[in-house]
């Protein structure tokens, strides 16, 4: 079974942009050992962080085939450029996010890596809302 037809069927539908790619993974390689070192130092080490990379790969490759089909999909042969923003976007968030990530585990590991400025700002920001979270202040 010849593999360069679907190759090709792939690249075009799915996904086809391997250059981010490797760019992304060399950043997910780096935040996993960082995070497994973490865990082994503060000794809680445990295997429900390898589903969690699994995870991580299947929401990453839906996200980069979701941004690689709005910004090239074609009605009546034309190219609908509409949403080659979002390309941008979820590649950039990736990307992102797991610099983030490197960065708060580097801290852990190395406290005063990073200007606590730095670190406070990256923490300050909830995931789930992107609005900054405010320290709970004790009234009294």
């Amino acid at each position: 079974m010849p593999l360069a037809p679907i190759l090709a069927f792939f690249e075009t539908y799915i996904f086809g942009d391997w250059e981010f790619v490797k760019f992304l993974v060399v950043l997910m390689i780096l935040d996993t050992l960082l995070g497994f070192v973490k865990h082994w130092i503060s000794c809680d080490v445990s295997s429900k962080a390898y589903g969690m990379i699994g995870k991580k790969i299947l929401v990453y490759a839906s996200i980069l085939a979701l941004s690689h089909v709005l910004a090239t999909f074609k009605i009546d042969g034309v190219l609908v450029e509409s949403f080659t923003w979002f390309r941008y976007l979820a590649c950039s968030a990736l990307i992102v996010r797991e610099g983030v990530s490197i960065i708060e585990n580097s801290e852990e590991m190395m406290p005063g890596l990073f200007p606590k400025s730095v670190v406070r700002r990256l923490k300050g920001f909830n995931n789930s809302t992107g609005e900054k979270q405010h320290k709970n202040k004790k009234h009294g």
